[in-house]
């Protein structure tokens, strides 16, 4: 072997706890965010299902014109509140 990879290998062991520290410790934060993916992507598409299976209700356009009067033109009139 060349005296470069005699070296490397050296350092390798020389650092090992930290660098299979350093692996795990980056495998386990892809995990984690591959997981947190996963679930926001199932969230997801169940979310769009219940919207589409359930819809909001839409208002209704006719219960505001009943609930405000009008006077003999036909133009609402607001009203203040009396102090």
């Amino acid at each position: 072997m060349s005296q470069a990879k005699v070296d490397r290998r050296k350092e390798y062991k020389k650092n090992r706890k930290e660098i299979l520290a350093k692996e795990k410790r980056n495998n386990a934060i892809g995990k984690f965010i591959a997981y947190l993916c996963l679930i926001a992507l199932i969230g997801g598409v169940g979310f769009s299902f219940y919207r589409k299976i359930n819809p909001a209700p839409q208002p209704d356009p006719n219960t505001f014109y009943s609930l405000t009067a009008k006077d003999s033109y036909g133009i609402m009139h607001p009203s203040l509140p009396e102090e």
